[in-house]
């Protein structure tokens, strides 16, 4: 499972351009958060089997998006269901 941790600014148009990232990618995350604070939103989306360099190139991309400031990748233990 990969963890992605976006700071984007806090824009209509923000969590709709994250959403759309995955879409387009044929991706449907296990989960999506998104929390505003002041001017900016973190936006935290779970994938699960997603190969390590595939998850490292769609963050790259993630944080080179109109209005994202940062982005984090954290690779979790998944849980058998």
């Amino acid at each position: 499972m990969h963890l992605f941790r976006i700071d984007a600014l806090a824009d209509p148009q923000s969590l709709a351009r994250v959403a759309g990232f995955f879409a387009q990618r044929s991706i449907i995350p296990s989960a999506m958060t998104a929390a505003r604070d002041r001017g900016w939103m973190r936006i935290e989306v779970a994938v699960a089997g997603l190969a390590s360099h595939q998850a490292s190139m769609i963050a790259a991309k993630l944080g080179e998006a109109v209005a994202v400031a940062a982005v984090e990748l954290e690779e979790t233990m998944e849980l058998a269901a």
